[in-house]
């Protein structure tokens, strides 16, 4: 509690119900990207914060996952939270931070956020007890992103129940219920795969004063195709299109519904209905059936299409030639991949990210580390940040060769390049370097992996299990054992959880060998006691 007196007092000015910093509803874009890219478990783009509210927002963050990791719902699918849920020893915490006063939107939405972040372990009870802490404070100034991040949630958890509740509250609050808001609850159904309750709540959009416009209607047609829901987003268009015109934004994200469901055949039918409704494909169109052509091994008809779009007057862009590319690159055809990348650089396209990524994963492929960093280094000369996806392919290389200081050079420069490291960058590397048995390269990349909220997987635990089980530190294994089952709600795999089990045996832990087996068995992770 010590820490909390003492960031109290720099933050209490960031608290006020009248603070300026909220967030920006006109950010929120509710159409659709023109170009289709997949979408992440993350609804919406984090806003910029000032340091002192990162700082808030982060404190209140602490507090949830503290009490959630003190008090660990063991069943894997537990009932759905009470709406009106609030746990008193952390709304008196809550109010300790806060100074008695009230937090702005913009800090509670990313408290919100925060929580629904990690993939599993995902405090939901105590999310709710702090929205509930949150918005009813005396002097709270109500607008919608709080609440539709608190939909969100519940969506992800598959509560919905709970999400209609708090646009309910929405409604009783006078709180403006926008298009955004159903989005996010429509995306959240599609992901459930209940895409016709998904289509049932913009049937409903009305009864809460949001009109289903175009862009709403887009929006629909949007999601449901992104996960390949293309058959419900079809009848859907059909059922509808004599309401809402059709442009080639709509279009287009039938075409890629189509190309993802894996029916070229019916993404061809809507691509020339669009043309015969006097509707030009665009370039995204167009990237789309060459991508779903590229995927299902069609390369010629792929750059048949290609060249009708040239003649269409139709410029490619980056994303068309990495569509051509990617086969290659999967294939491992380097030379195949080069001669796409040479049409870009004569067309006059400039490569993006993606397009460097691939050539890297080619030269990675081919054992040729030299050139990737050729690429790497031209990449960044031409303006081209890079990022994680850039570097690990160039780590799983020098970890395949064995070069653990081209390791540490690679990975000083991907810090100068101020890139950040994903789970997979730390896995790769914490890998090679308990291989080469540099123990403390491995803790330092741990901590700093912990620092930085990258959240650890099951093979970031097998990492540190067999190092520490290798060297006979069964009271290290055990501990990363625990801290993987309960504070990350990971399923350690049967080997690494019976070389655990072994090494408790071998140090004669028959008690602490007894209470994993027993965290096993209660969430559900094992369905009976191993033999000892």
């Amino acid at each position: 509690m010590a820490a909390l007196t003492k960031s109290k007092l720099p933050l209490r000015r960031f608290l006020s119900p009248l603070s300026h910093r909220l967030l920006d509803p006109s950010s929120f874009s509710s159409a659709p990207e023109p170009h289709l890219q997949e979408d992440d478990d993350t609804s919406q783009t984090t806003p910029n914060f000032a340091a002192e509210e990162t700082l808030i927002a982060d404190t209140f963050h602490s507090l949830i996952k503290d009490h959630h990791r003190n008090n660990p719902n063991p069943n894997p699918n537990p009932a759905p939270p009470n709406p009106t849920y609030t746990v008193p020893s952390l709304s008196s915490d809550f109010s300790l931070l806060s100074g008695g006063g009230s937090v702005s939107p913009a800090v509670v939405r990313r408290v919100i956020e925060k929580c629904g972040a990690v993939r599993h372990g995902i405090p939901v009870l105590q999310a709710v007890a702090f929205f509930n802490w949150a918005t009813s404070r005396d002097g709270f100034e109500h607008n919608p992103e709080p609440y539709n991040e608190m939909v969100d949630l519940a969506g992800k958890v598959r509560q919905f129940d709970l999400a209609w509740h708090v646009i309910d509250l929405m409604k009783a609050r006078n709180v403006e219920i926008t298009v955004e808001t159903f989005s996010v609850l429509v995306r959240r159904y599609v992901r459930a795969g209940l895409a016709a309750e998904g289509v049932h709540a913009f049937n409903r959009m009305e009864e809460y004063g949001v009109s289903p416009d175009r862009i709403a209607f887009s929006v629909v047609i949007g999601i449901l195709c992104k996960k390949r829901r293309a058959s419900e987003a079809q009848a859907f268009f059909d059922s509808l299109k004599h309401k809402f015109e059709a442009d080639v934004i709509l279009y287009t994200s039938l075409v890629n519904g189509w190309c993802r469901a894996g029916n070229i055949a019916e993404a061809e039918r809507v691509f020339n209905e669009m043309k015969a409704a006097g509707i030009e494909p665009n370039v995204y169109s167009y990237s789309i059936v060459i991508d779903a052509l590229c995927r299902c091994g069609q390369i010629t008809r792929a750059h048949d299409v290609f060249a009708e779009m040239i003649d269409a007057g139709c410029n490619p862009n980056s994303i068309t030639f990495n569509n051509l590319m990617r086969v290659h690159v999967k294939a491992g055809r380097t030379e195949k991949v080069l001669q796409v990348y040479n049409q870009m650089k004569r067309l006059g396209c400039n490569a993006d990210v993606i397009t460097y990524n691939f050539l890297i994963e080619c030269h990675c492929k081919d054992e040729n580390v030299e050139e990737a960093a050729k690429v790497l280094n031209l990449m960044v000369k031409k303006g081209c940040s890079p990022n994680a996806s850039t570097f690990n392919p160039i780590f799983r290389c020098i970890a395949k060769l064995r070069d653990v200081n081209g390791a540490h050079r690679m990975y000083t420069q991907m810090k100068d390049l101020d890139c950040k490291a994903n789970t997979a960058t730390y896995n790769v590397l914490m890998q090679m370097f308990a291989e080469s048995k540099s123990t403390d390269m491995v803790l330092k990349l741990k901590k700093e992996m912990d620092e930085n909220e990258v959240e650890p997987n099951v093979n970031t635990y097998k990492v540190l299990i067999s190092m520490y089980c290798a060297m006979g530190h069964w009271n290290n294994a055990y501990r990363f054992c625990r801290e993987m089952i309960e504070e990350k709600c990971l399923k350690p795999s049967m080997p690494v959880y019976e070389m655990v089990l072994k090494q408790l045996r071998n140090a004669g832990q028959l008690e602490k060998h007894e209470e994993l087996v027993e965290k096993m068995v209660d969430r559900g992770f094992v369905t009976r006691p191993l033999a000892v």
